[in-house]
């Protein structure tokens, strides 16, 4: 007998969080600009570095917590779209 109760989120679910991590395909173009421009970006750099790991980590952390809190689940996701818009604007 299977004591896993796991159930996966509805689609719409997965398909927002794919589309939180489609803007990670154009990272390795800002990590370039930000290179080019090292003295204007000096002390916040290694933020850009981490980003990525940052947008993984909490997208998977969405889809896992979706089932048992999905406030938490929304909370992530427009944290980090939060994210994503500060780092435009540093941009």
């Amino acid at each position: 007998m299977n004591m896993n109760n796991y159930q996966r989120p509805p689609w719409w679910v997965i398909v927002v969080i794919i589309v939180m991590l489609l803007p990670l395909f154009f990272w390795p173009a800002v990590i370039t600009r930000v290179l080019a421009d090292y003295e204007k970006y000096d002390t916040v750099s290694i933020l850009f570095f981490i980003f990525p790991l940052y947008a993984v980590l909490s997208c998977y952390y969405a889809y896992k917590s979706y089932e048992a809190r999905k406030d938490l689940s929304v909370i992530l996701l427009c944290v980090l779209l939060l994210a994503y818009i500060g780092c435009w604007f540093l941009l």
